[in-house]
């Protein structure tokens, strides 16, 4: 049997209880599914309908429930930064720290998916293991418990360090060559006459070795350190000792330092001149060393009898008067610690150190944190308090030839370094943010030729620096085959093929002035044990309107566009001083306005009959009949939404017979006929039918 349609009313739901998973009682239990769909649902007729020849359909009412979903048709992107504000009186070369870009990619979300993705990509930024994972975002409600925009959250890990000396195993030996360049030459593989366990690092192999001769040098690239207020890298110098012939014992030389995370990736120094896990660019020298360090304490000790000598060094550029680079000046220069005002009056010699005999008096080397300054002390005996001496200290000498270059975007992530002419050395003190050594990790490369060093899998970690080197010529560049990478986060310093802004070459202090003349401010601790640094937000272009003074207060922020989208309209960077700011070293702050959300059109399609419409901009015949409203008529967007249709458009069926309707496909669609993904719970579309 069926039903004889002249003229009628024809109600349509994607609600249908013969779909519906319900219990005895008849709870629901599962939710829409597959023709339930609210924008892409089917109703099947128990009993056909016959509509006569000669019919034309128009769309009667539209009941719709939709919810807040933002479509963005390109990536929303913001700056975190973390460091000293530029404001209005800063320009990058006045800081070291950089920012990370922040995108979040194109797509649909709702107000929750938004707070979460950008969360999900904050915490998974390249930046300090003082902040990394450190970020929450909540959805901000109104006291009608309406949403009203986002709570955004940074802080970062203060006094929160533990030691974790006796958990260091994991070494990573240095390169002094490019790798297979020289057959023969003990230079051209890596320096791992070496182990390290529990903190202990004892060179192996053939007695007699020297600092020089490239066999032994690793990285513990377990745990970065912490970066807050006084943590500490101590080392215990008591093992580092040969037999002096007669009974007693000589120093043994060994450098002691910091390092950024690095790792050897490319073969070819006559292009890159980067061999031995350094950065681009680097100069070895052989007389100082031939390893790369950012901050190192050396002691050649010399033979048996020698006085030995202690020196201090950093990896840096030089710049001229006017503050450029010095070309080809990126190696290890020498940092005095003795000589100057309040410090040791002269060159600290085997004398007075750990295991020469008749020496014995400072045991440790000790690397402190102050913020962003790295320190440097000698410390008597080998356990508990002791008498030291500072080496390295701004409280002592702020003359830039005479401290360590502050921390910077490529330095906030530090890992030891040790090289050793014999005998051992033993971390007694490594603190660090990270529980595991997989909570802040190291990039790694793996599947490597061990020959050429093509191919493999560059996956890059946590640290700013790591992921910088990603986005290089190291990648690929001169390789037979380039390497794959695996974690690349978007780069703030990248435009095009060139680099913008980098810390070696113009963050503040980085570079020694060739007349070692100047004095170097830190930031130092805050009083809460953190470093010193605000958290900010750029959310829109920072471009000044002053062309005599293009980069003062600018991050350089073309690429951002976010504002809106996460509530402040009418702000460009969100610094601390508009959020709350808490003891805990963190900043809070909350949405100026309830975020725009943009409704698209939507159109109601009947996909299964035969009439047609017109799609510009498909440039194609449709199935579409009508165009659904964005507002009701009490202006509402968003929730249970009822349109009636006061003037219907009656789109011609081409039936010159009658036919039977056993079924309707409804669809709520776009202007390009994509399923729309914002409607939920029900939908209802009724149809009126009529013949001409």
């Amino acid at each position: 049997m069926y039903e004889i349609i002249k003229m009628s009313l024809i109600f349509t739901s994607n609600t249908q209880d013969d779909y519906k998973d319900i219990d005895s009682t008849g709870r629901l239990l599962s939710g829409r599914i597959g023709i339930e769909n609210p924008a892409d649902y089917h109703n099947h007729l128990t009993s056909p309908l016959e509509v006569k020849p000669n019919s034309e359909i128009a769309v009667q009412s539209v009941k719709i429930s939709r919810q807040q979903i933002n479509e963005l048709v390109e990536g929303q992107q913001l700056l975190y930064y973390f460091g000293k504000p530029l404001g209005s009186t800063f320009s990058f070369d006045d800081v070291s720290s950089r920012p990370a870009l922040i995108s979040l990619p194109r797509g649909t979300y709702d107000n929750d998916e938004i707070a979460t993705e950008l969360q999900s990509q904050l915490n998974s930024a390249c930046v300090s293991p003082a902040v990394h994972g450190n970020f929450r975002i909540t959805e901000n409600l109104d006291t009608d418990n309406q949403f009203a925009g986002y709570v955004i959250s940074a802080s970062q890990n203060g006094a929160n360090d533990t030691d974790k000396a006796t958990s260091i195993n994991t070494g990573l030996a240095d390169f002094t060559h490019a790798v297979g360049t020289k057959v023969g030459d003990p230079h051209s593989t890596t320096s791992d006459n070496f182990t390290l366990s529990g903190g202990v690092f004892t060179r192996t192999g053939a007695t007699g070795g020297t600092i020089l001769d490239g066999k032994c040098c690793g990285i513990a690239t377990d745990f970065p350190l912490a970066m807050n207020d006084q943590s500490e890298f101590m080392v215990d110098l008591r093992g580092a000792s040969i037999s002096d012939g007669e009974g007693g014992t000589h120093n043994s030389s060994w450098a002691i330092g910091l390092t950024r995370p690095t790792v050897q990736l490319n073969n070819d120094k006559t292009n890159y001149n980067n061999f031995g896990n350094a950065p681009l660019g680097f100069i070895y020298e052989k007389s100082k060393l031939p390893h790369y360090y950012d901050y190192v304490v050396t002691l050649d000790a010399g033979d048996v009898g020698d006085a030995g000598a202690l020196r201090i060094y950093q990896g840096s550029n030089e710049m001229d008067s006017s503050g450029n680079v010095v070309p080809n000046t990126f190696k290890l220069h020498e940092i005095q610690y003795y000589g100057g005002a309040g410090q040791v009056g002269s060159i600290i010699t085997n004398a007075s150190l750990n295991a020469s005999t008749g020496g014995s008096v400072y045991q440790r080397l000790k690397f402190a944190m102050d913020g962003d300054e790295v320190k440097v002390f000698l410390k008597e005996g080998n356990t508990g308090g002791g008498t030291e001496v500072a080496l390295i200290d701004s409280g002592v000498n702020t003359n830039a030839s005479r401290v360590f270059k502050p921390i910077s975007e490529f330095t906030n992530a530090l890992y030891p370094k040790i090289c050793l002419a014999e005998g051992s050395l033993t971390i007694t003190d490594w603190d660090t943010f990270s529980i595991t050594s997989d909570t802040y990790k190291y990039p790694t490369l793996t599947g490597a030729d061990a020959t050429n060093m093509s191919g493999g899998t560059y996956t890059v970690g946590n640290s700013p620096y790591a992921n910088y080197v990603s986005h290089t010529k190291l990648m690929s560049n001169s390789l037979s085959i380039g390497h794959s990478v695996i974690g690349q986060q978007p780069s703030w310093m990248k435009r095009g093929t060139l680099f913008i802004k980098q810390p070696d070459s113009s963050g503040y202090g980085q570079m020694l002035a060739e007349d070692r003349t100047g004095t170097i401010t830190f930031e130092g601790a805050n009083l809460s044990n953190g470093v010193d640094y605000d958290h900010t937000l750029v959310l829109q272009d920072t471009t000044p309107p002053d062309p005599l003074s293009p980069e003062i207060g600018n991050y350089e922020s073309q690429m951002c566009n976010i504002a809106r989208l996460i509530g402040f309209p009418s702000v460009t960077v969100l610094d601390q001083t508009d959020g709350t700011v808490t003891a805990d070293n963190k900043v809070a702050w909350t949405s100026t306005s309830t975020p725009e959300i943009k409704v698209n059109s939507a159109f109601v399609r009947l996909s299964n009959l035969n009439h047609r419409t017109y799609n510009s901009c498909k440039n194609s015949i449709s199935k579409m009949l009508y165009h659904i409203p964005r507002f009701t008529n009490d202006g509402r967007q968003f929730g249970d939404l009822f349109f009636e249709v006061s003037e219907k458009t009656y789109i011609d069926l081409h039936n010159t017979e009658s036919f039977n309707l056993n079924q309707l496909q409804i669809q709520i669609v776009d202007k390009n006929e994509r399923v729309v993904d914002d409607l939920v719970g029900d939908t209802i579309v009724v149809f009126h039918i009529k013949q001409k």
